[in-house]
């Protein structure tokens, strides 16, 4: 007989006194308590950040500081319940004096979040700071190299900002955080709109781009396969990432080829050129149009 079916806020909780009693690493020997994390079982959005600080110690809740605060008021200017979202850290032990966690820290703590994810399955995670990118994206990614911008990996997207304590420090700091969050609404408002063809909401169009007049790719089937060409130099500069476009642009074929129910397309060539059809990176100012072979990959059903 299978076992009795758990359901996500009881997963959740399980989870939660594990890491409660976790005694992987020697931070828990100067913990007061661990900080497993909290939000809703179905949360959509996903926030990790560093580690607890000296309130989150004494209180076992994530982001309840000085930091903590500052979030709370950087989801309220982009209209999100800190109440629909799932907030935890990359370690659930507060470091001595708030320093980074060293690897094997992170590493020990890190099964307990690919767990709590696969729980939540979030359709947006966001990357407060270095050592989340690092944890999440990998040791060789760079929080300047890639904050600010969409990234689509595993089913998912992934989007990487400063850590709100480090822009208690400075105001640039705080500038380039509340642009990034601007950024980040507009990043849920496409998934929200765009993720399902067939409920495809046309305003969410508008949000992919910062150019008024938006352009959709130009589709040819040429045996089994389509090429695709599209003028991207609208598009806003947070979905200028390759995994991105690549993702926008196989929602957007999709879209137009909604009469073939089922059908799952992957994009299996794609290039990203100026206007003289010289490769350019995403990012640059000089990229204009995006070139791809879509074909399709099986069912969705």
């Amino acid at each position: 007989m299978a076992p009795p079916a758990v359901d996500g806020a009881e997963a959740l909780e399980r989870i939660a006194r594990e890491i409660r009693s976790c005694t992987r690493c020697p931070l828990h020997q100067q913990r007061t308590q661990a900080v497993p994390g909290e939000g809703p079982p179905d949360a959509p959005l996903l926030f990790v950040g560093e580690g607890p600080g000296a309130e989150e110690d004494q209180q076992g809740r994530p982001f309840v500081g000085a930091a903590g605060r500052l979030l709370d008021r950087l989801l309220g200017s982009i209209r999100i319940p800190r109440e629909r979202v799932f907030i935890t850290n990359t370690v659930r032990c507060r470091p001595p004096g708030n320093r980074e966690p060293h690897p094997d820290e992170v590493a020990a703590c890190l099964p307990y979040l690919v767990r709590q994810m696969s729980v939540l399955r979030p359709r947006v995670v966001c990357l407060l700071g270095a050592t989340a990118t690092r944890a999440l994206l990998g040791s060789d990614q760079k929080l300047n190299q890639v904050r600010g911008r969409a990234l689509r990996e595993g089913g998912r997207w992934w989007f990487a900002t400063y850590h709100p304590a480090a822009a208690l420090r400075s105001a640039s700091l705080a500038n380039a955080l509340q642009e990034d969050f601007r950024r980040l609404r507009r990043l849920v408002d496409v998934e929200w709109g765009t993720d399902d063809p067939a409920r495809w909401k046309p305003g969410a169009l508008h949000k992919i781009f910062a150019d008024p007049q938006p352009t959709e790719p130009v589709v040819v089937s040429e045996a089994g396969t389509l090429r695709v060409s599209w003028e991207v130099r609208g598009v806003h500069p947070t979905f200028r990432t390759e995994s991105a476009l690549a993702e926008l642009l196989r929602r957007f074929v999709l879209r137009q080829r909604r009469a073939e129910a089922g059908v799952v397309l992957e994009v299996v060539k794609l290039q990203i050129t100026d206007a003289s059809g010289r490769p350019v990176p995403p990012e640059s100012p000089d990229c204009t149009h995006l070139h791809a072979e879509v074909s399709p990959v099986g069912s969705g059903e």
